[in-house]
């Protein structure tokens, strides 16, 4: 009965109710008043204790009741030898639960700071109001003798830990609710049945109701709570009464002061309009809206003068009253530069974003004074301050500006330290660096050195921390905390294109194999005329510089059209690659060289007038290199840069032997630029070019038709497919495709792209030799064959996905203008 009434009271003085208390005072149990300590003594259940404090005196912060004659009492600061654990006054919660919690443990020595520890970790589970201990000894028995020079008594101690336990919420009602429903107010708060009950959390749970109903106009909504107790279980039911009253919307919103643009334009720009659901916190997003909207079109001077907002009698209507005083309206003037021995005025020139003469812009004077702050950051002078100097031109009315540079003193790195990383070996992101420690801080190298490690693939986000260096002023120390993310990926699934039909894809994908930056991909495509298996690794680093290597291995089957037939003979082939790539100035540039030795059989061919299609068995042995310049911002899903490169081929000969001869020349280059942007939301425009030629040479005469060129397809021209459709029927020496793209996010997470839609042009062609090249666009064989559609992008660094549709705008008559198109991976730029 003791128990019972100690979990009465906690729940009468938490919750306020006295009927509890009316409840022990029935079963023959005083109660006490006042508010239940997080931590403390229980009174009447002190016994022969070997820890004083388990008296009425008063409640330490640690839970540990202080006592007069403490330091008198035998073993009182003890250590113990614990002998015995118990648990007293725990109902829901389950035993094994709370052991897990506490450090103490038998046979173990045990003292006045452990216990502690064990009461404020008991708290911080929220399932109990009051926590203490009690420690007795165990007569009887005599502590062991490995601890007899340790402790201060001679007998071990039985540790009891009293607990008063908080109901457990056994459901959670809502009533006289009309506007949201029951699973909508439900998800709104964070208590739920089962959990202990909590009266903080009660409390900004009501408050949290509140807020949804204000926002939606029911500024006098009002929640009361009610709980409904069950002793014998020790749980209750908690019922939120809603008195949601009238809802209020606004009826004018009155401008005054106006002459430089008409109200209907200022009106625009707020949330709260003439009848919506009036929201306060939105209402000083829409006066900062409107500051905004005048200081960015010359209204240096611009200021609401007043606002109000006012409601009627029967409260369900706002007025919204706000005054404008405008001032005049400014243009931007000279600009000039003073106190930069750094750098001169000239190449701070650089940094203006505005043009003398045009209206004056608050934003992107803003944008011009944080161009100057990075600059000179950017030289290691972070603490450089720019201040701006504004005076009005006495003849034209424009503004002078004069900005003002303390250049202050150089500023060093001391340390650079990586945070976050669980997997990943912390030396496989600080070799991602470029800002060393003992350099001079430089902006842009932190931001490449986050570039670079975002580029791993295996990163949702890396974030930077800059503290000044407590040994030296002019030294700051430098934290990237990075987030992992997942960089293994199983993946199953099916895809469909009009030239292929169904395919299914199986892929095993890690980005940070043994947390190394190991890439490893094992691959697996399958369909009625794709039979595709493949694995990959690569190191990015080899011995600590910057070469990546790695090797493949695949063994593919591809039906592969030819002459108009989708048919047209069956391509397979075995073989792998060995590829080494040193990288250059931060990897800015790169040098990408591999060596592809295959077995290519063709088999099934159809019979077609020609020898240009054999069926048998061929092994090519060559050798690449591509030379590359990158300034894309990710590798991933850029948004920002070029990418360009040329590269050759060269297969057989009599080094590297094998029964094909030719060279493959190659140019590419891929542009990126964010138009404009939605919030964190990049609208992106992109131009990919690609042009080669392959010729033969020794005893290759004719290039054999697994090595033309073929256009068409999800990687070139969509909209067409390659039977031909596009160029030379039989495949050509010479090709040229460009791919337009404007690409926008459907969804994004921790600044990543996950899902986006695309909307793109193609245009390519294939031709025989360089004497049948046409640029002119058209349906004949030898024209460029153009394209436009939309697709969907699934943008996951492990395993891209593209669907898109294409629809041919120079398709012959009988061909099918429409073509759906799936691939894994992005179009090879």
């Amino acid at each position: 009965m003791k128990t019972g009434f100690f979990l009465c009271v906690a729940i009468a003085t938490t919750l306020g109710l006295t009927d509890f208390s009316r409840a022990a005072e029935e079963a023959g149990v005083s109660s006490s008043s006042g508010p239940v300590q997080s931590s403390g003594t229980q009174p009447g259940m002190t016994g022969n204790s070997l820890l004083p404090g388990m008296s009425d005196a008063p409640v330490s912060s640690t839970g540990v009741a202080s006592s007069p004659d403490l330091e008198s009492a035998a073993g009182a600061e003890g250590p113990w030898e614990i002998g015995e654990i118990r648990m007293d006054g725990n109902f829901h919660v389950k035993e094994k639960a709370i052991r897990k919690q506490i450090r103490a443990r038998e046979g173990q020595i045990y003292s006045r700071s452990d216990a502690d520890k064990d009461i404020q970790s008991l708290v911080s589970m929220g399932s109990f109001d009051k926590v203490s201990v009690d420690l007795t000894p165990i007569p009887g028995r005599n502590v062991a003798p490995k601890f007899l020079g340790s402790v201060k008594s001679a007998h071990p101690a039985r540790l009891t830990f009293l607990l008063a336990e908080k109901p457990r919420i056994r459901k959670i009602k809502f009533e006289g609710n009309q506007e949201f429903s029951r699973s909508k107010l439900a998800d709104e708060i964070s208590l739920k049945a089962k959990d202990p009950f909590d009266e903080i959390k009660l409390r900004a749970d009501i408050a949290k109701l509140l807020a949804l109903y204000h926002e939606q106009g029911y500024g006098e909504a009002q929640v009361r709570e009610e709980a409904r107790r069950d002793i014998e279980s020790r749980e209750l039911d908690l019922i939120l009464h809603i008195e949601e009253g009238p809802q209020a919307r606004i009826k004018e919103v009155v401008l005054s002061g106006l002459t430089a643009f008409k109200p209907k334009k200022i009106l625009k720009l707020m949330q709260n309009r003439r009848k919506k659901v009036f929201n306060a916190e939105q209402f000083e997003k829409d006066k900062k809206e409107i500051e905004d909207y005048f200081k960015n079109r010359g209204f240096t001077e611009f200021e609401i003068a007043d606002s109000s907002v006012t409601m009627n009698a029967e409260k369900t209507e706002y007025t919204l009253r706000l005054s404008f005083q405008e001032g005049p309206q400014s243009r931007f003037g000279k600009t000039t530069f003073s106190g930069s021995a750094v750098y001169s005025p000239r190449e701070l020139e650089k940094t203006i974003v505005y043009r003398q003469g045009k209206i004056f812009s608050q934003e992107k004077f803003m944008e011009t004074v944080a161009n100057i702050q990075e600059k000179y950051a950017d030289k290691g002078y972070l603490r450089a301050r720019v201040d701006a100097e504004k005076l009005t031109d006495p003849v034209t009315k424009w503004l002078n500006i004069e900005f003002k540079v303390s250049e202050g003193d150089l500023v060093y790195v001391d340390h650079i330290d990586v945070e976050g990383n669980k997997a990943t070996k912390t030396y496989v992101l600080r070799r991602e660096a470029v800002q060393k420690e003992e350099e001079v801080f430089s902006a842009s190298k932190i931001r490449k050195s986050r570039q670079r490690m975002m580029n791993l693939g295996f990163l949702d986000d890396v974030q930077l921390d800059i503290q000044p260096s407590p040994l030296d002023l002019n030294k700051v120390d430098l934290t990237f905390e990075v987030f992992e993310g997942k960089p293994g990926m199983l993946t199953a699934g099916a895809g469909f294109s009009s030239f292929n039909g169904l395919v299914g894809t199986l892929s095993l994908t890690h980005l940070n194999l043994l947390g190394r930056g190991y890439r490893t991909n094992v691959a697996w495509q399958f369909g009625r005329r794709v039979q595709d298996f493949s694995i990959s690794w690569t190191t990015p680093w080899v011995r600590d510089k910057p070469i990546s290597l790695g090797f493949d291995v695949f063994n593919t089957r591809r039906v592969r059209p030819f002459a108009n037939f989708e048919s047209g003979f069956v391509d397979k082939r075995q073989g792998g690659s060995v590829r080494v790539g040193p990288r250059f100035e931060d990897d800015k540039y790169a040098a990408n060289f591999a060596y592809t030795f295959q077995k290519v059989t063709v088999f099934d061919t159809q019979s077609i007038a020609g020898e240009s299609l054999t069926a048998g068995t061929s092994i090519t042995s060559s050798i690449s290199a591509e030379f590359v310049r990158d300034t894309r911002d990710n590798i991933w899903d850029p948004v920002e840069g070029t990418r360009n490169s040329a590269s050759i081929e060269l297969s057989g000969g009599p080094i590297l032997r094998g029964d094909v001869h030719y060279y493959q020349p190659g140019v590419r280059s891929a542009f990126y630029k964010t138009l404009f942007s939605v919030g964190d939301y990049p609208f992106v425009w992109s131009i990919n070019n690609r042009a080669g030629f392959i010729k033969g040479f020794s005893t290759t005469k004719d290039i054999p038709v697994f090595n033309r060129f073929f256009v068409g397809g999800a990687d070139s021209v969509r909209g067409y497919d390659v039977t031909g459709q596009v160029g030379v029927p039989t495949g050509g020496k010479v090709m040229y495709v460009s791919n337009m793209e404007f690409t926008f996010p459907l969804a994004r997470e921790r600044k990543h792209t996950i899902v986006q839609w695309a909307f793109f042009a193609d245009v390519g062609g294939v031709w025989r030799d360089f004497s049948s090249v046409r640029f002119k666009i058209g349906n004949e064989e030898l024209n460029l064959k153009s394209s436009v559609g939309f697709g969907i992008r699934f943008t996951t660094p492990a395993f891209p996905i593209r669907l898109d549709w294409g629809y041919g705008l120079n398709h012959r008559p009988g061909e099918s203008q429409g073509q759906v198109h799936f691939a894994i991976g992005n179009i090879a730029f």
